[in-house]
């Protein structure tokens, strides 16, 4: 069991891209480079143009918040150093971004927290903010065509409170994800657990339920699936609770759910694919 302050942050990333002008028609893209802590407030990137950020060597499970404002649709994707290289190439790169943080034909204003990906060592990652029509782009996403402005902010967070889950997630519709369950959640009575969670695409809910409910829930069952207290319903922009661990709940299996489906009542429909943090 753990004493503690339980902070659960789902998190939202926004996403944005950056400007200027470069040759155009060639077989590889020549981005322009620019390093992350160089980037003016907003970028102009003519189409035709694709722009490289370098983000630097991030470490595996350290969490980034991304600011992202975009007029003028651009394709915004996330690439580490292994990855980007056949975009760099002028090759076929639809399988090798991140393909839950990058975002094709953005526009507007993002928010979201997406956590570096394990692995062995630290290695260097990239934001391409692409206005163009790659070779290797199959046709989607972005084309270029008009100039996008793009402002674009990356920053580490710190995270003060014991924080077991905190990144971006992705839903099919009509399907669901365990966030936490087991010994992670075994909490003492009177423990808080704080859920924060941001929407990046469509609408979803968040269940904090007992072992029992999660079973109930799992099965198609009717009755009470959440605690009293414990429930985001239709996430649209951002929302939060704080919930303490009762007596009766003291030592007992708990599980927290994203939930991407019509049931239970009152939540979102679950008719759409969902991005969420």
């Amino acid at each position: 069991m753990q004493s503690r302050i339980l902070a659960l942050l789902l998190v939202a990333m926004m996403i944005w891209p950056s400007a200027i002008a470069a040759e155009s028609g060639r077989a590889t893209p020549n981005c322009l480079q620019q390093e992350v802590t160089s980037i003016p407030g907003s970028i102009g990137i003519d189409g035709g143009v694709c722009v490289k950020v370098d983000l630097g060597q991030l470490q595996p499970g350290d969490v980034y918040q991304f600011d992202v404002t975009i007029l003028q649709a651009i394709d915004l994707l996330i690439f580490d150093e292994n990855g980007v290289q056949p975009y760099d190439l002028g090759q076929s790169y639809r399988s090798a971004y991140e393909q839950i943080a990058s975002t094709e034909n953005a526009e507007g204003q993002y928010q979201f927290h997406w956590q570096v990906p394990a692995a062995i060592s630290a290695k260097t990652w990239f934001v391409v903010l692409d206005n163009l029509a790659h070779d290797g782009d199959q046709g989607i996403g972005d084309q270029g065509g008009n100039q996008s402005q793009v402002s674009l902010s990356v920053t580490k967070m710190d995270q003060s409170y014991w924080t077991p889950f905190h990144n971006l997630i992705q839903m099919e519709n009509q399907s669901n994800q365990v966030l936490l369950s087991g010994d992670d959640l075994k909490l003492d009575a009177g423990t808080s657990i704080v859920i924060s969670a941001w929407a990046l695409q469509g609408q979803a809910d968040v269940y904090l339920q007992t072992k029992e409910m999660h079973d109930l829930y799992s099965s198609g069952g009717v009755g009470s699936l959440f605690v009293n207290g414990g429930a985001l319903q239709s996430v649209a922009n951002s929302a939060s609770l704080t919930w303490s661990v009762p007596a009766e709940l003291d030592g007992q299996e708990l599980v927290i759910i994203a939930d991407n489906t019509d049931t239970p009542v009152g939540g979102a429909d679950g008719a759409d694919e969902v991005r969420m943090t």
